[in-house]
Formats: C-alpha cells, sequence, structure tokens
C-alpha cells in the first residue's frame, strides 16, 4: 500500500471516500453491539433532524465535535476555528466536503453553498479528511481493544454479502491505510480494493 511514489492528492480522497462508504455500514452494526459501542466510546445519540429512519450520534473531540448519521459523517470545528478545517462526508454524494460551519448539517438538507469539495478547495478538503481519519483510527483502535479482532473482519463478511456493497480494504488494511493517510505519511500509495 504505501509506494516510493505518493498518489495524487485526489487519488488518495477519491480511497479515503471509498472507506468511508464501508465504515458507514461499520458504525450501524457498532450500535447494534455490545449495548452500543458508539455510546460506550462516549458518543452521545441526538434526536434525527432531516431524514429519519436512523440515528444521530454526537462526541465532544478536540474542542468541536464528530458527528456521525446514517446519511453523513463530519468534523465541526469550536467557534472560530480548531485544528482543522471543518470536514463533512455525504453517503450518496460519495464526496468529502470542507466547510466552516459550528452547528451539524441536517441530514439530507445540505447547503451545498457552504460545502467545498474539489478544485481549489482540495488542499482544505485533505486537511480536513486528514484530521478525521486521525480521529476514526483512535476510534477503530479502540473498537479492537474492545472486540477483539475478529468482530471487525465479521462487520466486512456481513458487507460483502450486501448486494449493493462496495467492499473497500479488509478491516486490518482498511486500518493501516487511514493511519497512514491521516498522518499524511509521504509516499502513500492508493489503496488496494
Amino acid at each position: 500500500m504505501i509506494g516510493q511514489r505518493g498518489a495524487s492528492q485526489r487519488g488518495l480522497l477519491n480511497d479515503f471516500t471509498w472507506g468511508l462508504g464501508q465504515q458507514m455500514f461499520y458504525w450501524g452494526r457498532d450500535v447494534m453491539t455490545d449495548g452500543n459501542l458508539l455510546m460506550a466510546a462516549g458518543f452521545e445519540k441526538r434526536v434525527s433532524t432531516g431524514l429519519q429512519g436512523t440515528s444521530c450520534y454526537r462526541l465532544k473531540w478536540c474542542g468541536g465535535f464528530v458527528e456521525l448519521h446514517g446519511a453523513c459523517a463530519g468534523w465541526y470545528p469550536p467557534g472560530g476555528g480548531g485544528e482543522a478545517p471543518g470536514f463533512l462526508f455525504v453517503r450518496t454524494d460519495r464526496r468529502c466536503y470542507a466547510h466552516e460551519l459550528e452547528e451539524a448539517v441536517v441530514p439530507g438538507k445540505y447547503e451545498y453553498g457552504v460545502l467545498r469539495s474539489g478544485g481549489a478547495a482540495l488542499a482544505e478538503v485533505m486537511a480536513g479528511a486528514r484530521f478525521f481519519a486521525r480521529w476514526l483510527t483512535g476510534y477503530e483502535g479502540w473498537v479492537r481493544r474492545r472486540m477483539g479482532v475478529g468482530y471487525r473482519e465479521e462487520c466486512q463478511r456481513m458487507f460483502a454479502k450486501l448486494e449493493t456493497s462496495r467492499e473497500w480494504l479488509e478491516p486490518r488494511a482498511g486500518w493501516e491505510w487511514m493511519r497512514a493517510f491521516g498522518e499524511g505519511e509521504v509516499g502513500l500509495g492508493r489503496a488496494g480494493r
């Protein structure tokens, strides 16, 4: 996965986006496991505004918060900025965005005028994505310690059976790639699928 020549920023972001699609399924399994792993990890369950049929979870982190919903996932920095720009992954768009929002988006009702992606915003989106990846790999490490390595492997097998699934990497390789992406490792190659 880590080659002599690094992949393009756009290619790495595409791979990260692909990985988040699989991760969304994992989070869905987590809420049904061991009394709700997201809540055990410190998330607060909240009323879902906008799209219904899925729950919303929020975790205070680095002065701002991470919010997970079945339709989107994001990082919202504290007012006045944080360690990284705001970040949002919209599942149906299969796209990552940068933003300056202090309040979470309403799932399904995205104000695209305030979301930035690609072109001139690529560096900003990458900074937010890498910051979110650092939170994500920390969370996945916690899940592995609590549930054992077999838990995510079982989640992967369930995901692979879905007719509409688009498999990414197996859990251990996915965690390693996400960790390297989050740290901005020089020479990181594309995630093989």
